[in-house]
């Protein structure tokens, strides 16, 4: 009878020391991985720290109620050419002019649906001819008001929650509809001209866009929110570049509204409780942070004045906050 031949401890020593060795090289690379991934953001986070300014607010307007210059949730700002403030009070159905000092001048609008009523407005835009547009969010559709609050025209065309309205130097006006996750175009008697986007993660497409603004080469800058990136297009929807901006944190917590000023673009962050600045480019250049315990609270709506003052509606606050950021040493990159 054939004897069974011994299987070779030497050769299972030989197997198990090269799958040891392939587990260990398995877990190096795993530990590599980490500390890179660690290294890098502690390099980021020191790099962002090195960016933060600390600001002082000059001027505060608002407070809980729905009285005079009380809110109800503010949410957006805008300014005209005389620099009044014109802002939309979601929660109080209702849109507040101030003027420069801060104190109410006028205020239109109340709970319903019929032309001029709201149903809690959020994005806001004024004209250089001192027309008012106003996404009535939730009344689906943008009402166009003269600079006294009397209402001359109400859009609607298939928007769903529309969040934020702009204008460029042309005259067309841009809608962000959020909802529907795309940007709409209209002229400034709301005759519909082209729209762009659609549900998506790629180039050009969005995931719940809210902040739109034109800067004055011609280019649409949109927050797109839940995809943690703001998206530069032409004006006939090209898309150009985006701008990550990875401490956003999703449309459940961030509104993000954009303001341009000096070849710069302001950004809210709700997430740091501070105003980003970037050049058109997407290079990060400063990150101001109000210089107290509380810091901003849920940030929403921007604009920024001839003056270099920022407004920044702190929704949770009910309250609206101006603050003179003060010069840093760089240039806005050109286009």
């Amino acid at each position: 009878m054939p004897r069974k031949k011994k299987k070779s401890k030497k050769g299972n020593k030989r197997n198990l020391g090269k799958g040891t060795k392939v587990f260990l090289a398995f877990l190096g690379l795993v530990f590599l991985t980490i500390l890179t991934y660690l290294g890098f953001n502690l390099l980021n986070n020191a790099i962002n720290a090195s960016k933060v300014v600390q600001v002082k607010v000059d001027l505060e307007m608002g407070g809980s109620g729905e009285g005079s210059n009380g809110f109800k949730e503010p949410w957006c700002v805008a300014l005209d050419k005389e620099v009044s403030l014109y802002v939309t009070d979601f929660g109080g159905r209702r849109v507040q002019k101030f003027d420069s000092d801060g104190n109410q001048v006028l205020t239109f609008g109340k709970m319903g649906k019929a032309p001029g009523d709201f149903d809690q407005p959020s994005g806001i835009y004024v004209d250089s001819e001192g027309m008012i547009y106003v996404c009535d969010t939730f009344n689906h559709r943008i009402q166009k008001f003269n600079s006294q609050g009397k209402v001359l025209q109400v859009w609607t065309r298939n928007f769903f929650g529309p969040r934020s309205v702009t204008a460029d130097e042309n005259g067309k006006v841009y809608v962000s509809d959020t909802g529907n996750h795309k940007i709409q175009v209209f002229d400034t008697d709301g005759h519909f001209l082209t729209e762009w986007g659609g549900f998506g993660t790629g180039d050009g497409k969005f995931r719940e866009p809210v902040g739109c603004v034109v800067d004055p080469k011609g280019f649409l800058y949109v927050a797109d929110s839940d995809n943690l990136r703001i998206q530069k297009f032409d004006l006939n929807g090209k898309f150009i570049s985006a701008i990550k901006v990875s401490t956003w944190r999703g449309k459940n917590d961030e509104v993000p509204y954009l303001a341009f000023q000096s070849g710069f673009l302001y950004v809210t962050s709700t997430s740091e409780k501070s105003v980003l600045k970037y050049s058109p480019d997407g290079k990060l250049v400063s990150i101001f942070q109000k210089g107290d315990k509380d810091g901003f609270q849920t940030l929403a709506g921007i604009a920024v004045d001839q003056q270099g003052r920022i407004y920044v509606v702190q929704k949770s606050a009910n309250k609206v906050a101006r603050f003179t950021p003060p010069v840093v040493s760089a240039s806005p990159a050109s286009h």
